[in-house]
């Protein structure tokens, strides 16, 4: 865990405030780095004071949060803190120091809650009020975010990108990665692949002015150090496409390449998607297996499956639209969510046929084709 050296007495003052903190009574939003995480709805105020549910402050704030019922004491972590609380108790370890609450943190019907302020700025926020707004800004530099899978716990930093893993002692550093200066919050996803061996998936998908903007980070974790890594960052026409046949094939991408991975994680064959389908733009990964890699381009909608173990690609949209349809297809637009209706879209697969549909731009039938892998 990183050295964090607190002063007991400066953190102790800060404290302080959750003693009267009577200007958060719930009619002004609570937010968090600015986001809006729903900590109103859960707040009550009780003798002028604002309590909120700690383990929902906490996970918020990217801590881990574990519960020892018979000892009374809830022991939250991340890897620039730990914080150790006693239930009934003004005191609590940050760090291993100890430092003298305003209030403890109670039970309220099976919840246990801490006050506002006090509690933000013991889990290492800064809290002020916006004069303007009303609103309570809680601001924490690093913007932790967490997950767990298979009894270990893994922190992802949205501010430098570190990755902090821990399967029951001190976080440890995996590794880093290249996350881009970003105001919107990003997911964590913890996906086993075979023993010690996992996929780490830390995406943000947002809306902006009619387009979808995704950023999304995979790693490789295995024996807690990343051992392979890749980041891809789209932009696309705001349309929202059902993929109706899952992926069997685990893989990474960036925005050249998709790589695909072998069960315990290993690196596989990588396939140079704007080589293979000779364009410079971005794409999107709609099917992945063993035998078919189908993708499809932004600039122009069109459809490529991938043979991978010829590394030959089919563009599918010329392939298995009518000569009369072709023609409109050839040049379409794949911003226009006209043209994103209408486009071939894979539909099922049986055996080794893949079964599509489309819709014709001249009249309103809609076609269903079929393509045979080799």
């Amino acid at each position: 865990m990183k050295a964090r050296r607190l002063t007991a007495a400066l953190l102790a003052a800060a404290l302080a405030l959750g003693a009267g903190e009577a200007y958060a009574a719930g009619s002004a939003p609570i937010l968090l780095n600015y986001k809006n995480l729903g900590l109103s709805e859960k707040a009550k105020v009780s003798a002028g004071v604002t309590w909120v549910p700690l383990k929902a402050l906490a996970a918020d704030m990217g801590y881990s949060v574990v519960w020892n019922p018979s000892a009374k004491m809830v022991v939250l972590t991340r890897p620039d803190r730990q914080i150790t609380l006693m239930a009934g108790s003004q005191e609590a370890k940050v760090n291993g120091a100890a430092v003298k609450l305003a209030q403890p943190f109670r039970n309220d019907a099976g919840v246990l809650s801490v006050p506002l302020v006090g509690g933000a700025v013991l889990l290492g926020g800064k809290v002020w009020r916006d004069p303007a707004s009303g609103n309570l800004n809680i601001l924490d530099a690093p913007r932790y975010v967490t997950a767990a899978a298979s009894g270990t716990v893994y922190w992802v930093s949205q501010q430098s990108g570190e990755v902090y893993v821990s399967s029951g002692g001190e976080p440890k550093l995996a590794g880093k990665l290249p996350v881009k200066a970003s105001s919107y919050l990003h997911g964590l996803e913890i996906r086993r692949l075979s023993g010690t061996v996992n996929l780490l998936t830390l995406s943000d998908n947002h809306y902006a002015m009619f387009t979808n903007f995704s950023n999304v980070y995979q790693a490789v974790i295995q024996g807690g150090v990343i051992t392979l890594q890749k980041d891809y960052h789209l932009s696309m026409s705001a349309y929202d496409l059902k993929l109706a046949v899952p992926s069997t094939q685990t893989f990474l991408r960036d925005g050249e390449s998709v790589q695909y991975l072998g069960k315990d994680g290993a690196p596989g064959k990588a396939y140079d998607i704007l080589g293979l389908t000779g364009s410079t733009g971005q794409f999107t990964v709609e099917y992945a297996a063993p035998d078919a890699l189908v993708v499809r381009l932004v600039d122009n909608a069109h459809l490529y499956v991938i043979d991978p173990s010829t590394d030959k690609a089919v563009n599918l949209t010329k392939e298995l639209t009518e000569p009369e349809d072709w023609r409109d297809w050839e040049h379409s637009d794949g911003w226009d969510v006209y043209v994103l209706q209408r486009m071939l879209t894979l539909k099922k697969r049986e055996g080794d046929v893949l079964t599509f549909t489309y819709g014709s731009f001249t009249n309103d039938t809609v076609w269903k084709v079929t393509y045979k892998l080799k």
